[in-house]
């Protein structure tokens, strides 16, 4: 063993060298008392803080009754004295003070030899450990707070993953519910309003003054209906991140004044004034020019709704060249909105509950979508209202007065053309030359609506009922096109696309998806299995007419 020479001088009852080991050295450094003990276990000499062991004057008493901690390990002394032993370790020793304190020690006996090397009793060390006994058991205590914590997280967990799983469950139910809704309504609309503009357009023969207005009544009806559909569908594709606006320069009076012929009619049969007041100023603004209009429509006809005959209802557009916004305003007469009702009047499916909300009727859907599209612009929507006095509709959207001088050098550049005639029947492509245009459909209805259409613009059109018949007739018989619906009785749209693709004959064979699913990510799955391009119905016709020419065009 190393060995120095420590010299115990001015400790009560020892005063002379003795030999130790260093780590013996560094724990009577380190400790707090010291206790030096012949070979008939009586103490002869004390260091250090004495009053850790509760004896000021413990010289001549026997080691075991200073520390009665030790009893029971009188053999290990033994073996220790006889040096069969070299220690004996007791960690941890709970002591009471006499001030009342309570300390942890740590008692360590080792062998005490002369400077020959001879066992001559045993040096005690007493360590005070309480502030590292302390830590310890507050580390444990917040090892075992956190196990208890981990525990309750692993368990709540499991408890989310639960709730989660039955949101999921309730989120697909409804997202096959509108895609089923979506599909069911969209496809005897298609036939409605296509025959509408088919009528209207005269081409089955002339209309009188009187059957011409009946017609434009069940176009009316019709177009509500599809109104009320895409109000679903659009708040549907918000939630998933799937709407993208097509943000162009658009003129701010244009959009204000296109609104105002339909407005004004719905504003006269209710009895209701109308009054627009647009500052000059905001000319053109970057905006999705058809989710503007959106916007102000469904503000606008709820005012309508909401205000009975004789009062007033107005638009008013104002600029704020410092805040950089243009705030448009649509106000009423109307019964107002109380400020209960007013937190929960931008979620959907929220109405208020009035008199007056029984007389009218809609899907509760139309203010959320307002909010949610200017959001979408990087506004914001605010309402303010006092019942029985009238509601103010405050939309506002980011504009700058300096850019729009730049966006009006645009626009008058690239200003878009005009509507064309919503009735006109264009010509058929000359690149579909003698083939025939097969179209895929199970609808009859739509199919026998289309068919006529497409003959008029031109094109022979044979039509099939099912994939199975499809796929029998393009190899007989090569089309310009397939029009092709996706959901049909047996084989769907998707998988006779996956045919035709993986046949060389038809791997590029134009493919124009024409269907009535209209849901988020609808679009994105049909062209991932090829389709060409994609068109939800219903459908203008003379839209449906252009867009196959113009699909012959690219694929030629």
């Amino acid at each position: 063993m190393v060995r120095s020479l420590f010299y115990l001088r001015g400790y009560q009852g020892y005063d002379r060298p003795m030999a130790l080991t260093v780590e013996q050295r560094v724990l009577m450094e380190t400790g707090s008392a010291y206790l030096i003990v012949d070979r008939d276990l009586r103490i002869h000499g004390v260091g250090g803080l004495v009053s850790l062991i509760g004896d000021d004057s413990p010289i001549g008493l026997p080691l075991t009754e200073v520390i009665p901690e030790l009893f029971g390990n009188e053999s290990a002394l033994a073996d220790i004295l006889n040096g069969q032993l070299d220690r004996l370790s007791l960690p941890l020793i709970n002591r009471s003070l006499p001030d009342g304190s309570v300390r942890y020690l740590d008692l360590l006996t080792v062998p005490h030899t002369d400077d020959d090397g001879t066992i001559v009793g045993l040096l005690q060390i007493v360590v005070d450990t309480t502030n590292r006994s302390m830590t310890e058991q507050l580390l444990t205590q917040r090892r075992n707070e956190l196990h208890l914590l981990k525990d309750r997280i692993q368990r709540q967990n499991v408890e989310l993953a639960r709730i989660n799983a039955g949101l999921l469950r309730v989120t697909k139910l409804k997202d096959e519910f509108l895609a089923s809704m979506s599909h069911e309504v969209r496809t005897p609309l298609t036939a409605i309003l296509g025959l509408v503009d088919v009528l209207r357009a005269q081409l089955v023969g002339p209309l009188s003054e009187e059957q011409m207005g009946a017609i434009n009544g069940i176009k009316q009806g019709g177009q509500h209906l599809l109104a009320l559909i895409n109000d679903y569908l659009d708040i549907a594709k918000i939630e998933a991140g799937r709407l993208e606006l097509d943000l162009t320069p658009v003129s701010v009076h244009d959009i204000c004044q296109s609104l105002r012929p339909m407005i004004a009619d719905m504003a006269k049969r209710a009895g209701l004034q109308l009054v627009y007041d647009l500052d000059p100023t905001v000319q053109v603004m970057l905006a999705d020019a058809r989710r503007l209009r959106q916007i102000l429509i469904n503000l606008l006809s709820n005012a309508i709704k909401f205000t009975p005959a004789g009062g007033k209802v107005g638009l008013e557009v104002r600029g704020d060249a410092e805040r950089g916004a243009v705030r448009f305003t649509v106000w009423d007469t109307g019964i107002g909105i109380s400020a209960e009702d007013a937190a929960r009047l931008f979620e959907p499916f929220q109405q208020i509950e009035s008199e007056r909300q029984k007389e009218v009727t809609g899907s509760g859907l139309g203010l959320a979508l307002v909010a949610k599209l200017a959001r979408l612009h990087g506004g914001s929507v605010s309402l303010e209202s006092e019942v029985g006095v009238g509601s103010r509709f405050h939309v506002t959207l980011p504009w700058e007065l300096e850019e729009q001088q730049r966006l009006l050098a645009w626009f008058s550049e690239e200003r878009q053309k005009e509507a064309e005639l919503p009735f006109d029947v264009p010509p058929a492509s000359p690149l579909a030359g003698d083939r025939p245009l097969l179209m895929v459909e199970d609808d009859l209805s739509t199919a026998a609506l289309f068919s006529q259409y497409l003959t008029h613009c031109g094109y022979r059109v044979v039509h099939v009922e099912s994939g199975e018949e499809a796929l029998a007739y393009v190899q007989g018989d090569m089309p310009c096109l397939v029009l092709l619906d996706v959901r049909l009785r047996t084989m769907d749209g998707i998988e006779v696309m996956r045919h035709l693709r993986n046949d060389p004959m038809t791997r590029n064979l134009p493919i124009l998806v024409l269907t009535a699913l209209a849901m988020p990510g609808d679009r994105e799955r049909c062209l991932d299995a090829g389709a060409d391009d994609y068109l939800a119905k219903p459908v203008r016709l003379n839209q449906l007419a252009k867009q196959i020419a113009l699909l012959l065009e690219r694929k030629q």
